[in-house]
């Protein structure tokens, strides 16, 4: 198959990711790699409908994307807040009209197999035991792998916003709560996840990615700079306990380089956190790929 430059948009509760890579084989040339804080999912959690304001604002967040790129094959793909939606088709037609693109809506397992072949991409390490865990604001996909192939993949209706919408006005103890929650969802998925003995344990998802710049100090966020870093417990630990004793306007000025993510951040460390502890596992790896990075690679296991 000759190269080809793909548009890959990943749609999810919190974020909409743009990528545009030139694909040649399996090998890929990012050409451009955006971000939109768009929320699809806010306040539609227990609703199970996406409200008008974050239908438009997302549509045309997707609509700038795909009119701005230059590309000869897109995927628009859909995750947990459509998933969920009893109104995603209203979405989608919308989509259709703006973009003349249709709209797939995922799986949770194909969006955690997607995620493993993304997050792999272009990281070397010294394993073949692989567990993979992606934390987004609508839900975590997990998945183990042995020798590059996938034993298990799951997706956990537990995300950074769903855990954020969720917390209760008088709570004082933030880090308690989100890694005690993130401990209730995780446990008895993971009770029945193949055993790999010393996985590795790769991370991806915006509030890893986040919190490895910002551990590296970076005002520019430059992912050549933290792909493939590794964060131990206690780093992250003590990341989100400085976050949690800060207000909102100090936690933007921690994340410079997305300071949409104030609020965010501390519910996803809570998950991450939690995962680590289930698991006795005390490092991760982190990669900036993910989602939209598989789809590009192998837009053939894309899954309605």
């Amino acid at each position: 198959m000759p190269a080809e430059q793909r548009l890959v948009v990943d749609i999810g509760t919190n974020s909409t990711l743009a990528l545009v890579a030139r694909v040649d084989g399996r090998s890929l040339e990012v050409i451009s790699d955006k971000k939109a804080t768009t929320r699809l999912g806010e306040g539609s959690i227990s609703a199970r409908r996406l409200t008008e304001s974050a239908m438009q604002r997302t549509a045309a967040a997707v609509t700038r994307f795909v009119r701005e790129s230059e590309w000869e094959a897109a995927y628009l793909l859909g995750t947990e807040a459509l998933r969920l939606a009893e109104n995603s088709d209203e979405f989608a037609k919308a989509l259709k009209r703006e973009t003349s693109l249709d709209l797939q809506i995922i799986s949770g397992s194909n969006e955690a197999e997607l995620s493993f072949l993304g997050a792999m991409y272009n990281l070397d390490l010294s394993t073949d035991e692989i567990i993979l865990i992606d934390v987004g604001g609508g839900s975590t996909e997990l998945a183990a792998a042995s020798k590059g192939t996938i034993l298990d993949s799951k997706s956990i209706p537990i995300g950074a916003l769903k855990l954020l919408e969720s917390l209760p006005d008088d709570t004082e103890d933030l880090y308690g709560y989100y890694t005690g929650r993130g401990v209730d969802y995780l446990m008895n998925p993971l009770a029945e996840f193949p055993s790999l003995g010393n996985s590795a344990v790769i991370a991806t998802g915006g509030t890893i990615t986040s919190a490895a710049a910002v551990i590296a100090g970076l005002i520019n966020y430059v992912p050549a700079r933290i792909h493939g870093s590794p964060l131990t417990l206690d780093l992250l630990s003590k990341l989100a306990h400085k976050f949690e004793h800060a207000n909102l306007a100090r936690r933007r000025e921690l994340i410079p380089f997305d300071p949409d993510r104030a609020e965010l951040i501390l519910p996803g460390l809570g998950i991450f956190l939690a995962f680590l502890s289930i698991i006795e596992q005390d490092t991760l790896v982190v990669s900036t790929g993910g989602l939209r990075f598989g789809a590009a690679l192998y837009p053939e296991k894309i899954r309605s």
